[in-house]
């Protein structure tokens, strides 16, 4: 566990590694413009913009993917690529959203071959084309390490996209498929980002808060918890984790790109018997006024800054 600290505690002459991801936001956007009416700035998974359109949404993403923290350099070309774009898609999917469009760069070493990044263009092309997405832009830069930015567009028509801060107390906590050993076996590489899955829950107003699952559950809970302004509670022998690895790697690994959401208490039966899509949901907690905002200091999920 992260024990949190204000960014006042920091000065500019802190280090970077003295600080944890969601800290440096905090001081990063602490005297930048908050939005208005209609927008959900930082601190979700996609910004939102509502249209002047009723009932239409727009959702913002921009994700990094670098060599040597997302992937190997040695992974199969066409997979860095489809992981960059699946990447952005789970946020929209996180957000019940629908993806529109897509901007895509990339830092390249100039000794790179052509043939490799050819492929990475390939391998963002087919994951595109299966959601129905249109690749309208990008840029390209020199670069050291080998890196990917996507900048994703995607709405809600119709209905609200699901935030992180809905929970309420009571709620019951979901997550779906399995969790932990995601980089280690090569899922991080090949999950299908659960659009079809965000866009029903959010359809159907099942989901009162909703993330995907990247850093892994022990960090993100507590981030919605937050969010949410609410507690949690969570029943550790239910967590759903994936053959031949630990309940530790399950709350701390990261990567596994799963859909984390609360439901009402008396919604709770009636969206297992109608969930119809064939990967598992499981139930593992609830949120609760008495409920705790983190976990214990052996679990500790993924910080880009922290040392491991």
């Amino acid at each position: 566990m992260q024990h949190s600290h204000s960014f006042l505690s920091f000065s500019t002459e802190s280090l970077l590694s003295e600080l944890s991801e969601d800290q440096l936001l905090e001081i990063l956007f602490k005297d930048m413009h908050k939005p208005g009416p209609g927008i959900v700035g930082i601190g979700d998974d996609c910004a939102v913009v509502r249209a002047e359109k009723d009932n239409l949404y727009y959702l913002f993403k921009v994700d990094a993917t670098l060599e040597n923290v997302h992937f190997e350099p040695s992974s199969p070309a066409e997979l860095i690529g489809r992981k960059a774009l699946a990447r952005a898609l789970s946020d929209i999917a996180a957000m019940g959203g629908d993806p529109l469009y897509v901007l895509v760069g990339i830092g390249i070493n100039k000794n790179e071959k052509i043939g490799k990044i050819k492929k990475i263009y390939e391998g963002i092309n087919a994951l595109a084309q299966s959601f129905g997405l249109l690749i309208i832009g990008g840029e390209t830069t020199l670069s050291e390490q080998l890196f990917l930015v996507i900048s994703i567009w995607g709405k809600t028509e119709g209905y609200k996209p699901i935030l992180r801060s809905g929970a309420t107390d009571g709620d019951s906590l979901f997550v779906t498929g399995v969790l932990g050993g995601s980089f280690d076996c090569g899922h991080h590489l090949l999950f299908i980002p659960k659009i079809k899955e965000g866009k029903w829950l959010a359809q159907g107003q099942w989901a009162t808060a909703m993330m995907d699952i990247s850093d892994g559950l022990a960090k993100d809970l507590p981030r919605m918890a937050r969010a949410s302004a609410i507690g949690f509670e969570i029943d550790f022998d239910e967590v759903p984790v994936r053959k031949g690895y630990s309940i530790k790697n399950a709350l701390t690994d990261g990567e596994d790109y799963e859909l984390l959401f609360s439901v009402a208490k008396e919604k709770e039966e009636t969206l297992l018997e109608n969930w119809p899509f064939e990967i598992p949901l499981k139930k593992i907690g609830f949120f609760s006024k008495k409920g705790k905002l983190d976990f214990p200091d052996e679990f500790r999920g993924f910080d880009h800054f922290q040392k491991s």
